[in-house]
C-alpha cells in the first residue's frame, strides 16, 4: 500500500515538472472566442546566440527556460537575438469535429520566421517563411503572416514559433477563427483601401497642380507622397505581396530607404513652403545640412545591411520631424497662415503615431481606431499638407496681386512723372526755341537790311557768312525741335498747296553758298512731269531736303551734289501721287555694314565724325521718321569712298485747277493800296527789324509793344492787317486775339497773323484756335510773309465788300 502511495506521488511530481517545463497553461481551443489576442498564451526564450534549434528544445526543455508574459505585445525592439514563443493548445474530446485557427503574427517586416506544430514530441507540421525569403513560402499567401493550427477533438498540441529579424522585433500575436478572420479582413482591406486611393488622389491632384503652376513646391509634395506611399506598402506588407514576391532583398533596403527620401522630400518642401530662407536663413541652412546628411543615408540604405543603416537612419529622421516642428511653430508664432496649416498636418501625423505607440504599449484598447491610427494620420497630414500648399498659393496670389497694385501705383506715378518730365521738356524746348529764334530774327533781319545797303566787297563777304550760319543754326534748332515732337507724337503735318520751285529755290539760296566755299558743284534737276503747285508740308518737305543736303555737303570734299525732283502716279486717284527727291554725292560714303546704323539718333557712322564733321547726329534719324509720319520712305544706296545717293518717296497731291484756285490766285500777288500794318512785338530789335522790312515793301506800319496796347489801337484805328507776337508783358497775343475779334465790325475780322519765336506743331494749332488766321514763326522769311500779309487783307476786302 505504501509503495503504491509513493509511485503516485512520483508520478504527480514527474507530470508537475513536465508541466513546468512545457509550458504553465494548456489554452483549450474550443474556450477561445473566434478572435483573440494571442500574446498572453505565448511564452518567449531570448536565445542570444541565434543557434538554438527545435530538436534542442525538445530534447532538453529545463535547459532553455520560457518566461511567462504578462499578456502584453512582445515587443524587442532591434536585437540581434532570436526569440522563441511557445504555447499549448487542446480540444476537448467532446468537440465532436475538428477545429482549425488562424495564428496571426500581426507585423510584416520580420525577416526570419520558423513555426511548428508539435504532437507529442513529434514535428507535425513546419514552415519557414519570412520577408527575406520568396513570397510563396509563407502558409497562406497574405501581407501578414498567417499560420495554421488544426486539432481534432482530443489533441493537444505545441507550437513554436521562433522569430529574427534586423528589423524592429514587434511580435504581436492574434488567434483567429478562419471566418472571422476574412470578415475582418473585408474592412481592413477597405480602410487600407481608403488609404491608398486617398493618398493617389492627392499625387494625381497636385501633379495636375504642378502642370498647371510649375512650382518646384508641388514637386517637392509629389516626392513626398510618393515615397510615403512606397514606404507604407512596405510596411504593411502589400508591396511584397504584389510588388516583388520574388525579390525578398528589396525589403531589407527599402524601408531605410523609404525613411530618407521621405524625409528628404518633407524637408525641402519645409523650407519652400515657410519661405525659410527669405524668413529664417539660419533655419534653411540647417535644413540643408540634414538634407545632405538623408541624402547620404539614401546612398548607404542601397548598400549597406538594413541592420547597420537603420538606427541612425531613424535618429536622423527624428531630427528632421523636430526640426519642422521647430520651424513651423515659429512661423506659426510669426502670424504666417501657411505655417499653422503645416504645423497642423504634421501635428495629426504625430497624433497617428503616438495613438498607435500607445495601443501597442497597452495603454490604449485595440480597436479600428487606435489600430490604424497611423494611416488615419498620416492620410489627413497629406491632405491638410496639400490644403497648405493651396492656402500658400493663394498667399502668392495674393502677395501678386498686392504687388501688381503697388507695381501699378508706382508705374502711374512714374508715368506721371513722365508725363511731368515731357510737359517741362517741351516747356523748356518752347522757352528755347522762342529765346533762340527772338535775337536770330534780330539777326537775320538786320543781315537783310544791310543786303540793301551799300558796303564794301569784304564786308559782304562777311554779311554772307554771317547769313548762312545763322540759317544754318536754324536748321539744326528746327531738327532737333522736329525730332522732340515726333518722339513724343505731337506733330502735326500741316497739307496745304505749295510752288515746287519755291522748295528748290529756298535751299538753293541755303546751300548754295556753302557749296561755293568747298568748290562743289551744287545742281538741281527737276523733271518738266512735276507740277508747279502740289500739296504736302511744305515746311517738313523742305525740312527732309535740307537736312539731305546738308549732310551731302557736309560729307563732300571734291566734286559735285545733285538734287533730282521728279513724280511718280499710284494708285486710281488722279490727284495722287508720288515726290522722289534724290540727293546724291560725290563724298566719303557709308560702309555696307553700316547702312543700318545711319538712321538711329545722335549716331554717326564714325564717333570721330562728331569731332571732324560736326552736327547733332539727328538729321537722318528726324528724316527718318518725318517720313514714317507722312507715309513715306527713304532708300539709300552707299559705297565706302565713292558717295551716296538718298531717294526719298513722299506721298503728295496734285492742285487740280478749279474755279475756285483761278479767282484766289490774284488775291495772294496783288495789292490795290497802301496797306496799314499794326506789328505788335515786345522786344524792341525785332520791332525795329521787322517794322523796316515791311517799309521796304510799302506798307504803313505802326507798332504797339503788347496785347493791350494793340486792342486799344485797333478801338481807334482802322488797319488791314495785325502782325502779332504770341509772348508779351502785361497782355499776350492770344488774349489779345479773343478781345480783337470781341469788338464791333470792322475792326473785328481784321486779319491778324501770329509772328512768333513758338516753333512746335502745336503752337500753330493754338494760334488759329484763339482766333488768328494765319501763322509764321520767327527768324522771317520777308517774301513769305509779304504774301500772306497780301492774302489775308485782299480776302478780307473782299468779304467785307460781299458783307
Amino acid at each position: 500500500m505504501l509503495s503504491r502511495v509513493l509511485i503516485i506521488l512520483l508520478l504527480l511530481a514527474a507530470g508537475t515538472a513536465r508541466a513546468q517545463a512545457d509550458g504553465a497553461a494548456i489554452i483549450a481551443l474550443d474556450e477561445v472566442p473566434a478572435f483573440s489576442h494571442a500574446d498572453g498564451f505565448f511564452q518567449h526564450f531570448e536565445d542570444a546566440s541565434g543557434k538554438v534549434t527545435l530538436p534542442a528544445l525538445l530534447e532538453n526543455a529545463r535547459a532553455f527556460p520560457f518566461d511567462v508574459g504578462d499578456g502584453s505585445v512582445l515587443n524587442k525592439g532591434y536585437s540581434h537575438s532570436a526569440f522563441w514563443l511557445k504555447a499549448r493548445f487542446s480540444l476537448s474530446a467532446q468537440a465532436g469535429a475538428r477545429m482549425e485557427r488562424y495564428l496571426e503574427l500581426d507585423y510584416s517586416l520580420l525577416d526570419d520566421l520558423q513555426y511548428y506544430v508539435v504532437n507529442q514530441g513529434v514535428v507535425e507540421q513546419q514552415w519557414h517563411t519570412g520577408d527575406h525569403r520568396p513570397f510563396d513560402s509563407r502558409p497562406i499567401r497574405h501581407s501578414r503572416f498567417l499560420f495554421p493550427l488544426t486539432l481534432q477533438p482530443g489533441d493537444e498540441k505545441t507550437v513554436y514559433l521562433r522569430v529574427a529579424s534586423s528589423s524592429s522585433l514587434r511580435m504581436q500575436l492574434n488567434l483567429w477563427e478562419p471566418f472571422a478572420f476574412h470578415q475582418a479582413e473585408r474592412i481592413h482591406l477597405l480602410l487600407d483601401g481608403l488609404y491608398f486611393g486617398i493618398l493617389l488622389l492627392m499625387l494625381f491632384y497636385n501633379f495636375c497642380l504642378l502642370i498647371s503652376v510649375r512650382d518646384i513646391s508641388y514637386f517637392y509634395y509629389i516626392a513626398y507622397t510618393s515615397s510615403l506611399t512606397l514606404f507604407q506598402l512596405a510596411m504593411t506588407g502589400y508591396g511584397f505581396e504584389y510588388g516583388w514576391s520574388n525579390l525578398p532583398a528589396i525589403n531589407d533596403h527599402l524601408i531605410p530607404l523609404g525613411i530618407c527620401l521621405i524625409a528628404i522630400f518633407v524637408l525641402k518642401f519645409s523650407q519652400r513652403i515657410l519661405a525659410l530662407k527669405k524668413h529664417s536663413p539660419g533655419t534653411h541652412q540647417f535644413f540643408n545640412v540634414v538634407v545632405l546628411v538623408m541624402c547620404l543615408g539614401a546612398f548607404a540604405s542601397v548598400l549597406l545591411p538594413n541592420q547597420i543603416v537603420i538606427r541612425p537612419i531613424i535618429f536622423g529622421a527624428i531630427v528632421a520631424a523636430c526640426l519642422m516642428l521647430f520651424a513651423g511653430g515659429r512661423e506659426s508664432l510669426r502670424g504666417s497662415v501657411t505655417a499653422k496649416w503645416f504645423l497642423l498636418a504634421w501635428s495629426s501625423l504625430l497624433l497617428g503615431s503616438l495613438i498607435l505607440a500607445m495601443m501597442s504599449m497597452g495603454w490604449l484598447p485595440a480597436n479600428i481606431v487606435t489600430t490604424n491610427a497611423f494611416m488615419f494620420g498620416s492620410a489627413l497630414q497629406v491632405a491638410l499638407l496639400s490644403l497648405t500648399l493651396a492656402e500658400r498659393l493663394n498667399q502668392i496670389n495674393q502677395e501678386k496681386t498686392r504687388m501688381e497694385q503697388e507695381a501699378k501705383r508706382a508705374l502711374e506715378v512714374v508715368n506721371q512723372t513722365l508725363q511731368d518730365n515731357n510737359r517741362i521738356k517741351d516747356e523748356f524746348l518752347a522757352t528755347i526755341s522762342h529765346e533762340l529764334r527772338t535775337p536770330m530774327n534780330g539777326v537775320l533781319g538786320c543781315l537783310e537790311h544791310i543786303q540793301h545797303e551799300p558796303i564794301s566787297e569784304k564786308a559782304e563777304t562777311y554779311r554772307n557768312y554771317a547769313d548762312r550760319s545763322a540759317r544754318h543754326m536754324m536748321l539744326l534748332v528746327d531738327s532737333l525741335l522736329t525730332y522732340t515732337e515726333l518722339q513724343s507724337g505731337k506733330l502735326a503735318l500741316d497739307n496745304k498747296p505749295f510752288a515746287t520751285r519755291e522748295l528748290v529755290d529756298a535751299s538753293r539760296e541755303l546751300f548754295t553758298e556753302l557749296s561755293k566755299r568747298k568748290d562743289i558743284a551744287l545742281n538741281f534737276f527737276i523733271e518738266t512731269s512735276i507740277p508747279d503747285q502740289i500739296v504736302s508740308d511744305f515746311t517738313r518737305v523742305s525740312q527732309i531736303l535740307n537736312n539731305l543736303l546738308d549732310n551731302a555737303i557736309k560729307f563732300t570734299h571734291h566734286g559735285q551734289v545733285e538734287v533730282r525732283i521728279h513724280g511718280e502716279r499710284v494708285g486710281a486717284n488722279p490727284d495722287e501721287f508720288q515726290l522722289l527727291i534724290q540727293v546724291s554725292d560725290t563724298g566719303i560714303g557709308i560702309a555696307r555694314e553700316k547702312l543700318d546704323l545711319i538712321f538711329e539718333r545722335f549716331r554717326q557712322v564714325d564717333g570721330a565724325f562728331n569731332r571732324g564733321y560736326g552736327g547733332l547726329g539727328i538729321g537722318l534719324a528726324v528724316i527718318k521718321a518725318l517720313l514714317d509720319q507722312m507715309h513715306g520712305s527713304i532708300d539709300v544706296k552707299a559705297e565706302e569712298n565713292k558717295g551716296a545717293t538718298f531717294t526719298v518717296h513722299i506721298p503728295c497731291r496734285y492742285v487740280l485747277p478749279t474755279s475756285e484756285t483761278v479767282e484766289a490766285e490774284p488775291l495772294v500777288i496783288s495789292r490795290a493800296a497802301v496797306l496799314r500794318v499794326l506789328v505788335v512785338e515786345d522786344n524792341p530789335v525785332n520791332q525795329m527789324v521787322l517794322k523796316g522790312l515791311l517799309k521796304k515793301q510799302g506798307f504803313d506800319v505802326s507798332t504797339a509793344d503788347n496785347g493791350a496796347q494793340a486792342v486799344e489801337w485797333v478801338k481807334e484805328n482802322p488797319v488791314d492787317a495785325i502782325l502779332m507776337d504770341c509772348q508779351m508783358p502785361i497782355m499776350d497775343g492770344f488774349q489779345a486775339t479773343r478781345e480783337i475779334r470781341q469788338l464791333p465790325e470792322p475792326a473785328a475780322s481784321v486779319p491778324i497773323i501770329a509772328v512768333t519765336a513758338n516753333a512746335m506743331s502745336q503752337d500753330r494749332e493754338r494760334c488759329l484756335s484763339a482766333g488768328m488766321n494765319d501763322y509764321t514763326s520767327k527768324p522771317i522769311d520777308a517774301r513769305a510773309l509779304n504774301k500772306k500779309i497780301i492774302y489775308w487783307a485782299n480776302v478780307n476786302a473782299r468779304g467785307q465788300k460781299a458783307g
